[in-house]
């Protein structure tokens, strides 16, 4: 089957507009598959009829150009055509984390101008609580059908597409997952988001039969470029996982023939150990047969051949994963031994690099040129450089493009120190090496040390992560007493289930025990680290860190 050719594709200057035309050409294929066992799956014939209906309805109601809607609701096929209606009533969608609290939707729908809002049912009363409490101009919408204004209820007007709308004019309000501090609201124009989509599209190879996993929620610009708009735009099917839980995302790839699977880090990683729980648990008689596999297709890879596809195939089909042809992370760091680990055995898997203001993405490795422990080369319509490079090339990464957001809701000052003569700077720490991005860490989170060196905490996270015994950990910088510069410092979340198995008990050792097996594989990382740069020491934490809804630690926290 040959790939979609990106010169055949149509791309509008408004983001709705871009989606309209492709459902004209493709109205029998499906676009949103509910996965819930209902069989009310959607064909692009009726997304294009839901969309232009909604949007009537929408300024039936009274949604005037330019007005702000919010959009609070778990994934599913309404998310997509609320915010698609959005846009075709000429309104600016502004999608809201629904794990915030009523007090940080409140903010957010004030800072923004938020007129209308579309909610799930679950949301729905608290949505309509804060507008009473806070005096809000806004009207709430549901998703699912009630008896008073619902998706299903503005589907009956007669349908409107806005015409008067630019590639120039607001298409979302995105607010920043605030990792390290307030969030800010991000404009993105509809040529922002169009012209990401074209980079994409012209990065990476797509077929006409794939079918996409959505797992993030559709909040994350990530998840709503990359795993709602893009796979629109080929006209490819959209499945909504049934949960975040390992074993039904498994069985959603196998019962739905899933093909291309978007996710961060921490998905990827517990897939990762879950094949490595297996590898182990298997008899000598079946360990050495897979190793040997194993270093064959490393070799073979090495060599610029993809044998795994076929070394592994009963491997991958016996975990269900036989369909699955294409993955990609991004969102936050992943440890180079897992992307090579998954390529190794089959599959195309890419890391690569993006951001709220870039619409999102900026780079991504190709299948056919992986640099493991980069993010790949920047999209082909946008350029990357490095401000102010040490001596071993890392400095600030820039970017400039089409994509670029014009800056910050009503906040210049921010937008000021963001874009500097058309370069977008990014907060990131980075080197340019043979065309390939490889991202060293934030320059926020940058540790000093005493003779003035700097130590990037991910790198340090990358390498404790590959442990089985570490869930997660955070490396800071902690002063030293009545001494200049930092020393360096993890907190630690151990994987109490792999110790026990390492230990083969089944009740949790002493918390000294831990500590002391913990301290075996903060050793190990030290072996390998640059003396400036080793854990001096650390500490165990008994829960998990708390996470923005994109699985991305908030690091702020903790520091």
């Amino acid at each position: 089957m040959k790939p979609i050719d990106p010169q055949t594709l149509k791309i509008s200057d408004t983001v709705h507009q871009t989606i309209l035309d492709r459902c004209k050409l493709t109205p029998d294929r499906i676009a949103f598959v509910r996965n819930d066992g209902s069989g009310n799956d959607l064909t692009y014939g009726e997304v294009h009829r839901l969309v232009g209906r909604i949007a009537g309805d929408l300024r039936r109601i009274g949604l005037k150009k330019g007005e702000r809607v919010g959009i609070v609701s778990h994934n599913c096929p309404e998310w997509g055509l609320s915010y698609l209606a959005i846009l075709a009533a000429g309104g600016v969608a502004v999608p809201l984390d629904a794990s915030w609290k009523g007090a940080e939707i409140s903010r957010a729908m004030k800072l923004s101008g938020v007129k209308f809002l579309v909610c799930s049912e679950k949301w729905k009363p608290a949505i309509e609580k804060i507008i009473e409490q806070n005096c809000l101009n806004a009207i709430s919408v549901a998703i699912e059908p009630l008896s008073n204004h619902s998706i299903s209820g503005l589907a009956e007007s007669e349908a409107f597409i806005s015409r008067d709308i630019t590639g120039d004019d607001p298409a979302a309000i995105i607010y920043t997952s605030g990792t390290s501090g307030d969030p800010k609201g991000v404009v993105l124009t509809h040529g922002n988001i169009t012209a990401n989509l074209s980079g994409i599209v012209q990065a990476l190879e797509f077929y006409p039969g794939d079918a996409f996993l959505s797992i993030l929620p559709l909040h994350h610009t990530f998840e709503l470029t990359c795993g709602l708009l893009t796979p629109l735009l080929l006209g490819l099917r959209i499945v909504y996982s049934r949960s975040l839980k390992s074993r039904d995302i498994l069985d959603d790839i196998q019962s739905q023939k899933i093909t291309v699977m978007i996710g961060v880090p921490l998905l990827f990683e517990k897939i990762y150990k879950a094949f490595a729980r297996e590898i182990d648990g298997l008899p000598i008689s079946k360990k050495i047969p897979f190793e040997i596999l194993y270093f064959c297709s490393r070799v073979s890879a090495g060599l610029g051949f993809k044998s795994g596809r076929l070394l592994f195939k009963s491997m991958r089909e016996k975990v269900g994963m036989s369909s699955l042809r294409l993955m990609v992370s991004g969102a936050a760091p992943l440890p180079p031994s897992i992307s090579k680990w998954f390529n190794i055995i089959g599959f195309d898997f890419l890391e690569g690099y993006g951001l709220s203001e870039c619409s999102p993405v900026v780079a991504v490795n190709r299948p056919h040129d992986i640099k493991f422990g980069s993010v790949g080369p920047p999209l082909p319509n946008i350029k990357i450089e490095i401000e102010n490079p040490s001596t071993d090339g890392v400095g600030e990464i820039k970017a400039k493009g089409p994509n670029n957001t014009p800056g910050y809701l009503n906040n210049p000052k921010a937008s000021l120190d963001l874009i500097r003569d058309g370069w977008l700077y990014t907060g990131d720490v980075g080197k340019l090496k043979n065309g390939h991005l490889y991202i060293t860490g934030r320059k926020k989170s940058v540790i000093v040390s005493a003779a003035g060196k700097n130590i990037y905490p991910e790198e340090i996270e990358s390498a404790l992560q590959i442990s089985p015994l570490i869930l997660e950990s955070i490396v800071l910088g902690r002063k030293k007493e009545n001494r200049m510069g930092e020393e360096v410092h993890a907190i630690i979340v151990p994987n109490m289930e792999a110790v026990k198995r390492n230990m083969n008990v089944a009740d949790s050792p002493s918390p000294d025990t831990v500590k002391e097996l913990i301290a075996g594989e903060v050793r190990a990382v030290n072996e390998h680290l640059a003396d400036y740069k080793k854990l001096v020491h650390f500490e165990l934490r008994a829960e998990e860190f708390e996470k923005t809804s994109s699985r991305k630690i908030r690091r702020g926290l903790y520091q």
